[in-house]
């Protein structure tokens, strides 16, 4: 076994391996790997098998299986016998930076040396609880490519314009302050900075707006309950956006370098369904939409986000074989395509002669993959219950086929057997309290995420500057003259891929927004925020 010391690596032009098509290299988190050698600028010509991406295919959906590091990956496959010891505090040695002394040194290269030593043991325990077929190996070759291109997003980052950054940073505590009596002037909800529950209920009660409620009778204020909330009434949306703003954001959490990039762990494969799960207050689109304004190319560059157009619907009526369902997709606008199938419009509706009854539509579409009650549609579309049960049957009588599919998918889960991607990403739950709707949606999100991985694959392997997945978009950079081709590039990659996952000839649009220095990036849904935000602060 070779060790080499950081001092050494920097002096190769090459990995100190044998590469090449026919070589696979075997790891647990390959994206760490992968950086390494993207910053070495080493040519990374080799498939990689990623034991932990292997873990979580093996054992998604137990509920006996919590973290998934390579030390509870030993212990599940009874490996005791190769989990390092002192393993927090060598690591927190290493954390140090240094300087470290020669047994240091050495000590280090032991710690690193035992975790590979347990690869070889953990691959062959792995084979023998489940042994893979050929496919299985090409998958589990799939999902290693997807963790090579991950280490190249992460190295890349997002770039941050890091002067409005620092600026946000030093005057953060009087823009909160301000902050909050701007914003809550329209509600009064508010006192001495607090929030107030009992106010919050008077404004509902004023508003008539029907808030969720927890089985105590109180006021259900968790994140979720207001996110969807917002969205079914907008004027809570800048109440929404403070509350996150205050409660879940602190501008110094955000993973910002000096070079003014945001990179952070995007937790790729992390989730039930494959998605990534990034942190929320590290990754600059987890946080509060409006501090998304502070992505901004660099001066003579640009950025793309492309993103599937209605990909679960896409995926839905796909997979399920439902032509009435797809052809409602392909008509580029599904809601006022379900209305005219199911006889609630007239032929030649539009988003502008229909908006009513379109908006109830939408509610019901969007809500059937998510297994939205009655009463979640009336809430969402602000109808009478008795109104979301007809329009919930009529979705139901137009696609039976998507619907025999869909109940399919979630007596099989609800039974324990395992749902599988087309590439080979797995579900399986025999224990535990599961709810239903899991499975309804399991499969649409899944193969989302079987998209999004081979997307980025292809645009990674093609050299499209590839900046982050968020959840059905990419983000790309490139020179200002040549974003525009770049897009093109990258639409054909998310084509392709979308092609691959749904089937021949079936393909998921792709929308893209284009911003070129000196501009910035801004979500919709963040503007009036940041407007809030960047006036307060000229004022301090």
């Amino acid at each position: 076994m070779s060790r080499y010391w950081r001092d050494d690596l920097g002096k190769m032009n090459t990995p100190p391996f044998e590469t090449g098509e026919d070589v696979a290299i075997v790891s647990y988190f390959a994206p760490a790997e992968v950086q390494s050698m993207v910053a070495l600028s080493w040519t990374i010509n080799v498939s990689v098998i990623d034991l932990f991406a292997e873990f979580r295919c093996q054992t998604n959906g137990d509920p006996n299986v919590g973290r998934k590091s390579l030390v509870s990956a030993l212990q599940f496959y009874g490996l005791k016998q190769f989990v390092p010891e002192e393993k927090d505090s060598m690591r927190d040695l290493i954390l140090s930076g240094g300087p470290w002394s020669e047994a240091q040194r050495s000590a280090i290269l032991d710690y690193c040396q035992q975790d590979v030593i347990a690869l070889g043991p953990l691959l062959d325990a792995m084979l023998k609880r489940a042994p893979w077929s050929e496919l299985q190996f090409n998958q589990a070759i799939l999902r290693g490519r997807y963790m090579k291109a991950v280490g190249a997003m992460q190295h890349r980052g997002i770039p941050i314009d890091l002067d409005m950054f620092d600026k946000l940073n030093a005057n953060w505590e009087d823009i909160k302050l301000n902050l909050i009596e701007n914003v809550d002037a329209q509600y009064g909800v508010y006192v001495d900075g607090r929030f107030k529950e009992a106010l919050f209920q008077s404004y509902l009660a004023h508003g008539t707006i029907p808030w969720p409620r927890l089985d105590s009778g109180r006021l259900a204020l968790d994140r979720n309950t207001f996110s969807n909330m917002s969205k079914r009434y907008p004027i809570v949306q800048p109440l929404h956006e403070l509350r996150k703003t205050l409660g879940e954001f602190k501008l110094n959490n955000l993973a910002v370098g000096r070079d003014g990039r945001n990179r952070t762990l995007l937790s790729p494969l992390a989730a039930k369904t494959g998605r990534n799960q990034p942190s929320t207050t590290k990754f600059i689109f987890g946080p509060a939409k409006w501090i998304r304004g502070l992505i901004k190319p660099t001066e003579g560059a640009a950025l793309a986000y492309c993103d599937w157009s209605s990909q679960e619907i896409a995926i839905a009526a796909a997979l399920s074989d439902d032509d009435l369902l797809w052809a409602a997709y392909q008509s580029g606008d599904p809601y006022i395509a379900f209305a005219i199938q199911a006889g609630l419009a007239p032929p030649g509706a539009t988003k502008d002669t229909h908006k009513g009854i379109r908006n109830r539509c939408k509610s019901v579409v969007l809500g059937t993959n998510y297994g939205m009650s009655a009463y979640g549609v009336a809430q969402a579309a602000k109808i009478h219950e008795l109104e979301a049960k007809s329009l919930l049957q009529k979705h139901r009588e137009t696609y039976r086929k998507f619907w025999a599919w869909a109940e399919n998918n979630k007596d099989r889960g609800l039974l324990g057997f395992k749902l599988e991607t087309c590439f080979g990403w797995p579900i399986q739950v025999t224990a535990g309290d599961v709810k239903a709707n899991t499975f309804l949606n399991w499969p649409m999100q899944a193969h989302g995420a079987e998209m999004m991985r081979i997307a980025s694959i292809l645009a990674v392997e093609r050299d499209i500057k590839l900046c982050a997945p968020i959840h059905d978009a990419l983000l790309i950079e490139a020179p200002s003259d040549q974003i525009d081709s770049e897009v093109v590039r990258l639409k054909e990659c998310m084509s392709e891929a979308s092609e691959a996952v749904l089937g021949a000839g079936k393909i998921c649009r792709v929308d893209a927004d284009i911003v070129r220095h000196p501009d910035r990036y801004m979500d919709e849904h963040g503007q009036q925020m940041w407007d809030q935000i960047m006036g307060l602060m000229d004022r301090t």
